[in-house]
């Protein structure tokens, strides 16, 4: 059985997903005119990686590939304001992606990966970044719903 994230502030965590859609969606926007087929690719790959993790129940591993998924776009955006911030914001994120990634993997929340991935393909980088930001937002609200629920 997953072990519980230790408490945290509900706000800060609302506001860490909340800045992270921000980011990476823009990272996004920038990011799509610079993708090439080789990356696409690899965001293939990595999410096919990933799906694997979630299915298994591999936790680390699904973060791991996630973080590796969107590290393409924010390499891509070529942006080095856009790559400190995602440095910077990364860690704020990890103690929470636990306990999303966990939700996840036990079959609480789908991936936006694949609608992500086939926005990207078209290279609609508006309705990819639509997509990345709610996929964000979406697990900050679920997390700091459940942790209310919890807390009752």
């Amino acid at each position: 059985m997953p072990i519980p994230p230790r408490p945290f502030d509900l706000t800060l965590a609302r506001e860490a997903f909340a800045n992270a859609a921000e980011l990476h969606a823009e990272a996004t926007r920038r990011g799509t005119p610079n993708l090439t087929p080789a990356d696409l690719e690899r965001m293939h790959a990595i999410n096919a990686t990933y799906a694997a993790a979630i299915e298994d129940g591999r936790v680390a591993d699904a973060i791991e590939a996630d973080d590796a998924f969107h590290q393409i776009l924010v390499d891509v955006a070529d942006d080095p304001d856009i790559r400190v911030t995602a440095e910077l914001l990364g860690p704020r994120l990890r103690e929470m992606d636990t306990w999303v990634f966990t939700r996840q993997a036990l079959g609480g929340r789908p991936s936006s990966h694949p609608a992500i991935l086939e926005a990207l393909a078209d290279r609609d980088g508006e309705r990819a970044a639509e997509l990345v930001a709610a996929s964000f937002r979406d697990a900050g609200e679920a997390l700091a719903v459940a942790v209310e629920r919890r807390g009752r």
